[in-house]
């Protein structure tokens, strides 16, 4: 298990602590500011097989894409938190590396049931819009999606390139050795209560299936973590 510390500036910690508050109002309060969307984002409308709704946030990169990185957002899942996940983790450094990003509006620990529906839906629509890309997905998730984001590589784990909870645990009784061999990387703050013995333990059990994990607690930080968006792209590059 490895531990360090993360930059990221005055203006990205005060972004963090915007969406803690955020992430408190997720449960039922009132809703908060609207955060902004990049100005390359899209929305789509999908239908999965069931003929239920799913959309998906997508930004594109301005040259012929390399890989996809697919993300589920914290707290409820609604639009709002999936723009604020993209906004603090995706929006720039991936796109400008050129790398498409994707986010599914989905509520993470519910894709336990049906999710492999979402999965076929949102796959389908990434094989016939990123040719070429669609082979190498880096699947990513915080706090609720960091929970969904096993599940849904769990659905499709021949799709998957690679795993980033921050953080993230496995809720389920399925077996993990379809990750075998998966590169995974998973982040948790110092100071995030039970959540950094459950990260650790979901990492044991990727180890004992054979995954390429990484675990590190993030010294004095929260939930709500605090990560350079160049260091992801670099985890990724460097697979």
């Amino acid at each position: 298990m490895t531990a360090r510390g993360h930059g990221g500036g005055g203006a990205r910690a005060a972004r963090a602590a915007a969406w803690a508050a955020v992430l408190l109002l997720a449960c039922g309060a009132d809703d908060p500011v609207r955060p902004q969307a990049p100005a390359t984002l899209e929305w789509v409308a999908l239908t999965t097989a069931l003929q239920e709704p799913v959309n998906i946030a997508v930004i594109r990169p301005t040259v012929a894409a390399r890989g996809v990185v697919l993300a589920f957002p914290w707290g409820r899942g609604d639009s709002d938190l999936l723009l604020s996940l993209i906004d603090s983790y995706w929006d720039v450094a991936a796109p400008a590396a050129g790398y498409a990003v994707v986010g599914v509006e989905v509520y993470g620990p519910g894709m336990s049931d049906g999710g492999e529906y979402v999965m076929d839906a949102v796959l389908e629509w990434i094989d016939a819009n990123f040719v070429g890309a669609a082979n190498d997905i880096v699947m990513t998730g915080a706090s609720a999606g960091g929970i969904g984001v096993f599940h849904a590589a769990l659905a499709v784990p021949d799709r998957v390139g690679g795993i980033i909870a921050m953080p993230g645990r496995y809720e389920g009784g399925a077996s993990l050795v379809p990750f075998a061999g998966l590169p995974v990387w998973m982040m948790v703050g110092e100071e995030d209560g039970n959540w950094v013995d459950r990260s650790q333990a979901t990492a044991d059990l990727l180890e004992a299936a054979g995954a390429d994990v990484t675990h590190e607690v993030l010294p004095a930080q929260g939930h709500v973590l605090i990560v350079p968006q160049d260091e992801l792209v670099a985890w990724i590059e460097g697979r």
